[in-house]
C-alpha cells in the first residue's frame, strides 16, 4: 500500500498527469467554441503545467513535504477531471447527423 502511495506521487507520475491536463487543455482549446475567456483560461492551464512540469522535474520537488504532494495530485486529478468534463461537453463540430 505504502509503496502504491509513494509510486502515485513520484515525480514521473505527476510529470505524466501534468502532461496529460496540458494535452487535454489544447484539446478543449479546439474542440470548445472559440470564447475569448475560455480561450484565455485554457492559455493559463497550458502555461502552469508547463512550468509545473519543469518543477516536477527539478531537484527542488525532493524537498516538498509529503502532504503537499497528496495535495498536488488531488488538484491535478480535479483539473483533469474538469477538463475532461469541458471536452465531454462541448458541441458538436457539425449539425449534421453521422
Amino acid at each position: 500500500m505504502k509503496y502504491q502511495q509513494n509510486k502515485q506521487l513520484s515525480a514521473s507520475e505527476l510529470h505524466r498527469i501534468t502532461q496529460e491536463i496540458r494535452y487535454l487543455a489544447e484539446i478543449a482549446a479546439k474542440v470548445n467554441p472559440a470564447q475569448n475567456q475560455t480561450l484565455d483560461k485554457l492559455q493559463k492551464i497550458t502555461a502552469e503545467m508547463e512550468k509545473l512540469t519543469e518543477f516536477v522535474d527539478s531537484k527542488d520537488f525532493t524537498k516538498i513535504p509529503y502532504k503537499a504532494r497528496i495535495e498536488l495530485r488531488e488538484n491535478l486529478l480535479q483539473s483533469r477531471k474538469k477538463l475532461v468534463d469541458a471536452i465531454h461537453q462541448a458541441p458538436p463540430p457539425t449539425d449534421i447527423l453521422q
